[in-house]
């Protein structure tokens, strides 16, 4: 069988199964998730069209979350029937080696890898937002019932502003301990005004036990206190502070690491955010990484049934994805560094998987 035909050959039976698999799997989690939410569309009386409508946002999120699985699975269903069919064995007496037997589903590998880390960034996020939206506005009907008091509020003013607020009234328009940095399109603070506390008078923000920084290109620092200021000409309003902070899912990464920046500056603890930041970098090429350590393991298998074959793709999936939760939280608590905490599955599942290709029969 010529190469190319090959390679054909086995990316096509790989991405039927794929395709077959991430299908079952969206389906399921779509009909668990609908049982476990079935009291909240009954109790708020959520018509079928909105239902559908949260769903469809959903799905894409669901198909990243569970590709790595359906990838293994597709993988295990490939294998298997080249086992069967006694294929592996006759290509490699063909003279290939594992390694060129199995190239063509690495690459697809590596592309799908890159492709969720395009759609993580683009659509996902979009789609969270509009799901998380739909769920509290029109099915719960909270527009109302938005928290009257917010902490560690942040926000992207006009003209290069922004508001880091510790705690904030929405009823009454009250900021408490409250920090404003001006900063240039290089991301430099020009200057910082903090208050104690401020105030909306009807037109215009008053801030009381003020102090400001005037941060001079040639590093040196000019500070004045005031017991009030009156921010005259900003076109933040008590509307601006009162809209929903995003979710890290929410985010793509670049907004995420700018949400970071402003934490930083704002002297805020940042662990938990840097580590959601590398893992949606790391999480996409879980899928690469699980084909990396399943296809040697799966090709050296004996004849097995194709239960044994998928209970240990659904072991294998368990243990990355307690390795992978593991690391998570090691990273929120500081226990590990938050790079290491987000790449801690593919480094080990990668390490063992380049050794079973190495040692499994050329």
């Amino acid at each position: 069988m010529p190469i190319k035909i090959l390679d054909k050959y086995l990316s096509r039976e790989f991405l039927k199964s794929l395709i077959f698999s991430q299908a079952a799997f969206v389906l399921i989690f779509v009909l668990v998730d609908i049982f476990e939410k079935l009291d909240m569309f009954i109790d708020n009386r959520a018509p079928y069209l909105l239902v559908s409508l949260f769903y469809i946002y959903q799905i894409p999120y669901i198909m990243i979350l569970t590709l790595p699985v359906a990838m293994l699975l597709a993988s295990m269903a490939t294998i298997s029937q080249m086992a069967r069919h006694h294929e592996i064995v006759a290509m490699k007496a063909a003279g290939l080696s594992l390694y060129r037997i199995f190239a063509p589903l690495f690459l697809l590998g590596l592309m799908i890898s890159l492709g969720v880390m395009v759609v993580g960034e683009t659509i996902v996020p979009f789609t969270n937002q509009k799901k998380g939206n739909l769920e509290r506005i029109q099915i719960k009907k909270q527009l109302s019932q938005e928290p009257q008091i917010r902490f560690n509020l942040l926000y992207d003013g006009s003209d290069g502003r922004q508001f880091f607020i510790k705690r904030y009234n929405v009823a009454g328009a009250v900021m408490d301990s409250v920090s404003i940095f001006q900063v240039d399109q290089q991301n430099r603070i020009l200057q910082r005004v903090d208050a104690a506390r401020g105030t909306w008078t009807g037109d215009a923000w008053l801030l009381e036990k003020v102090i400001t920084r005037k941060f001079n290109k040639d590093g040196t620092e000019i500070s004045d206190s005031l017991s009030r200021m009156k921010l005259a000409g900003y076109q933040e309003t008590p509307a601006s502070f009162s809209k929903r902070e995003l979710l890290p899912d929410e985010m793509s990464f670049f907004e995420l690491r700018q949400f970071i920046d402003r934490l930083k500056r704002s002297g805020n603890q940042v662990q938990q955010s840097v580590v959601d930041l590398y893992l949606k970098l790391s999480f996409p090429f879980a899928n690469f990484i699980i084909l990396l350590f399943g296809l040697p393991l799966l090709s050296n298998s004996r004849k097995g049934s194709a239960a044994s074959g998928f209970a240990i793709s659904l072991l294998i999936c368990f243990v990355f994805w307690g390795l992978l939760q593991t690391g998570r939280a090691l990273g929120h608590n500081a226990s590990l560094s938050p790079i290491l905490a987000a790449w801690l599955p593919n480094i080990i599942f990668g390490a063992i998987g380049a050794f079973l290709l190495y040692r499994a029969p050329k």
